[in-house]
């Protein structure tokens, strides 16, 4: 297969995912290239009519060892039409869990061949001793070699023809049973309205920053991340709970693992 263009189609709030999934690209090395940032809300009304020639990245961020539980949304309005893709997995040093495997079945039940995967370190979203610094320079010369890899194999074998195993297992990890999202900190917050315009799940109460739907929350901390006056933070008990328990067990560095189709 001659690579005519990459088509990037990821969900990052945090930006680490995005990178990750740049790099990829510039590894298939093609003459032109598509984005499809999948982060905001509104962003998942557009989409995109894929092509032969066409290889496409997608990547998202893993919570609680699954991927976000948008994908209908993140699918939706973009015809692949057959077109090989390499997968990206982002986790917080944790554990990937079932994420790879959830995200190949979505791919593939959305018209995408599968041809190669990979689970990268970014910075976890609660806190910086976890994936601290990722993914760094070393995590995106393995995310250029994956795209390179996939390049190699798709120049060699037909995608319709290739099967991708990765890691998980199904049914796939449960999903999180507790409605927990950031709090705000009345005192701090200047009403600008930045973590709710920013929220990927619009699970922020627009009459009331202070009120967030946790049943809607994705725990992706954009809202953190956005706020001017650090208003936002984590503060719900059994949360720091698991977030003191996560780094005193995962704060040793993982390395990226990828996967190339056979």
């Amino acid at each position: 297969m001659e690579i005519k263009r990459t088509v990037s189609i990821y969900f990052s709030p945090t930006d680490g995912t995005r990178r990750v999934v740049r790099a990829v690209s510039q590894g298939l090395n093609a003459p032109d290239s598509l984005e499809l940032d999948r982060t905001s809300f509104e962003s998942r009304w557009t989409g995109a009519q894929l092509r032969d020639g066409d290889v496409a990245v997608i990547g998202v961020p893993v919570y609680y060892g699954r991927v976000p539980r948008i994908m209908a949304e993140f699918f939706r309005y973009i015809e692949a039409g057959g077109v090989p893709a390499v997968l990206v997995a982002v986790y917080g040093n944790r554990a990937y869990e079932d994420a790879l495997l959830e995200l190949r079945d979505e791919s593939r039940k959305h018209g995408f061949l599968p041809v190669a995967a990979g689970a990268f370190i970014g910075r976890h979203s609660f806190t910086d001793r976890l994936g601290g610094g990722r993914p760094d320079g070393d995590d995106l010369s393995a995310a250029g070699a994956l795209g390179r890899d996939a390049a190699a194999l798709l120049a060699e074998r037909d995608a319709a023809a290739l099967t991708l195993d990765v890691p998980g297992n199904f049914p796939y990890t449960p999903a999180a049973d507790l409605p927990v999202a950031p709090s705000t900190d009345t005192g701090k917050c200047g009403g600008c309205m930045a973590c709710q315009k920013s929220c990927p799940v619009q699970a922020i109460n627009p009459l009331d920053v202070s009120e967030t739907d946790g049943w809607r929350c994705l725990l992706c901390a954009k809202c953190i991340q956005s706020c001017p006056n650090g208003a936002r933070y984590i503060g719900v008990p059994p949360l720091l709970e698991k977030i003191a328990v996560m780094e005193a067990m995962f704060s040793a560095p993982k390395q990226p693992e990828v996967f190339l189709a056979h």
